[in-house]
């Protein structure tokens, strides 16, 4: 069976109960059954990828084993940067220490998701009264502008000298906390009166459910036949086909400011806030296997717009003049350069690696590099 945090609870406690009962002998699962489930006594423990971090890596190889029964754990190696150095350096693995998980509460995207929470508990200000704390010190210096930032879009509202949640509900109910993205999308089974299959994230979803997309679920294919992003679901229904589909997008980097910068060999590095948007504009359709391109076909997708933080280099004109005297593929060498700076970012921060995304371009406008 396969197991994946997006079935629904129904699917996933029915899944639980099975292997732990052993009725299954084992399960295909993602990073879901990591934590904070018990699965009983597994023998053995296969991970496919070094999973980006040596904590979920310990977590992962120690499902199985209870007690003093013996147990195995394989860790399988992929292609990509990381895995290859693991495997060239195997004691760089076996004694890496475990990550610590780091916050930084001036990061004002994660501000602006748990301040309405705590003003709908409390309300909030940054003038200290007897017996209370100040709130811009416990939030940091980026409280201020969160909080008129989230009054300018009517989340909040100013009353004297605090801040209260203008919203209904209970706020804390539309963070996740096992990611950055928002509200969740439905799947649904249109052979099956509609009825759930599973549910992903919003972010996601134009790229993995778009029209004519192949969805696996428990092992089966489904074929998207419609998408609806204003009502959050999509329709597929059961089908067999001997290929799958790779969503083509379109996406653009704009720099909204720079915070900090510093020289390099042959160029600067710098760090900032960005403003990305992205759009599906059609799918690749590839045979299973032999990975034959079958078809392109066109989509007319909604844009995706959203803030987040960035790292960016500009290189020298002189880079580009010496590859062409030599030869070299200058734009394909920054290309190259772009996914090998995503595969080794794990090794520096807590994060997985298809969290990130990369731009490569041989001139920019907000740069003029």
């Amino acid at each position: 069976a396969a197991y994946r945090a997006g079935y629904t609870p129904e699917q996933r406690r029915q899944i639980e109960r099975d292997l732990f009962s052993g009725k299954l002998l084992g399960v295909t699962a993602t990073t879901a059954l990591e934590l904070g489930i018990d699965v009983g006594g597994l023998d053995a423990a296969v991970l496919l990828g070094y999973p980006g971090t040596i904590a979920s890596l310990w977590q992962q190889a120690g499902r199985a084993g209870r007690g003093d029964a013996p147990s195995l754990a394989v860790l399988i190696a992929l292609s990509n940067p990381l895995d290859q150095y693991y495997m060239r350096h195997p004691a760089e693995l076996f004694g890496r220490p475990h990550e610590h998980a780091l916050i930084d509460p001036d990061n004002v995207y994660v501000l602006q998701r748990h301040l309405p929470c705590a003003a709908h508990e409390a309300p909030l200000g940054n003038i200290a009264g007897p017996g209370r704390f100040d709130d811009e010190q416990l939030f940091g210096p980026g409280f201020v502008q969160a909080m008129v930032q989230l009054e300018e879009q009517g989340r909040l509202v100013f009353q004297g000298d605090r801040w209260t949640f203008a919203g209904s509900g209970y706020p804390a109910e539309k963070v996740n906390l096992r990611s950055a993205g928002g509200s969740r999308f439905a799947i649904l089974d249109e052979s099956n009166n509609y009825r759930t299959l599973e549910e992903i994230e919003s972010s996601t979803a134009m790229q993995r459910v778009h029209p004519g997309a192949v969805y696996l679920h428990q092992g089966e294919s489904y074929v998207v036949s419609r998408f609806d992003s204003e009502m959050g679901f999509a329709v597929a229904r059961p089908a067999e086909v001997d290929y799958y589909t790779e969503a083509r997008e379109w996406s653009d980097v704009r720099i909204m400011r720079s915070l900090a910068s510093r020289p390099i060999p042959g160029g600067y590095a710098y760090f900032g806030h960005v403003r990305t948007t992205s759009q599906v504009v059609g799918y690749r359709k590839l045979r299973h296997y032999s990975e034959e391109v079958l078809g392109d076909e066109p989509l007319d997708m909604p844009a995706s717009t959203f803030e987040t933080a960035a790292l960016w280099w500009d290189l020298a004109p002189e880079i580009a003049q010496a590859c062409a005297r030599r030869g070299l593929d200058f734009l394909g060498g920054i290309h190259a350069a772009e996914h090998a700076a995503i595969g080794i970012l794990p090794l520096f921060a807590m994060c997985d690696r298809w969290d990130i995304g990369g731009l490569s371009t041989p001139r920019h406008p907000d740069t003029d590099a």
